[in-house]
C-alpha cells in the first residue's frame, strides 16, 4: 500500500510539473513576475513599464529593460519580442509598440521605452529630446539617438 502511494505521489508530482510548463510552447507570453531576474544583466524586474520579453529555443526569457532585449538579440537567435506599454502595461508583439529613444530614466539608463500609441510616443519624443521608431529598426546594441 506505502509503495502505491508513493507511485502515485510521484506521478502526480510529475503530471502537475508538466502541465505548470506548457506556458513555454505558448504563442503568447506568460505573465512576468515583478522580481524576475533578467536574462542579460540578471537584474530583477522591478519596473513593469520598461519589461520584455521573447521566445528563445522553447522557452520565455524576461528583460528587466529593452536596452538589455536589444543588447541579447544579436548573439541569440530567437523570435519575436513582446514590449510592455509605458502607459498601459499590456504586453504586445514589438510590430504593435513604438520604441521612444528619450532623455529620462529607464532601468539600464538607455532611455528606452515602448507605447502603442504613436502620437504619444512622439510627444514624449519632443518632450525628452528623442526619437521614435519600431524595435526592429534600433541598432543592434542600443546605438545614438
Amino acid at each position: 500500500m506505502r509503495e502505491l502511494l508513493r507511485i502515485l505521489s510521484v506521478v502526480f508530482a510529475v503530471f502537475t510539473l508538466g502541465a505548470g510548463c506548457g506556458s513555454t510552447d505558448s504563442a503568447t507570453p506568460p505573465p512576468i513576475a515583478s522580481g524576475a531576474a533578467c536574462a542579460t544583466c540578471g537584474m530583477s524586474v522591478d519596473d513593469a513599464r520598461f519589461v520584455a520579453t521573447r521566445r528563445v529555443d522553447g522557452r520565455w526569457l524576461v528583460y528587466d529593460a529593452i536596452e538589455c532585449l536589444v543588447a541579447d538579440r544579436v548573439p541569440r537567435a530567437g523570435g519575436v519580442a513582446w514590449l510592455t506599454d509605458f502607459e498601459t502595461g499590456a504586453l504586445a508583439p514589438e510590430g504593435e509598440r513604438w520604441v521612444l529613444r528619450g532623455d529620462f530614466p529607464s532601468p539600464m539608463g538607455g532611455g528606452l521605452a515602448a507605447f502603442a500609441d504613436r502620437a504619444v510616443a512622439d510627444s514624449l519624443a519632443v518632450a525628452t529630446r528623442g526619437s521614435v521608431a519600431r524595435l526592429a529598426d534600433l541598432p543592434a546594441r542600443g546605438g545614438a539617438r
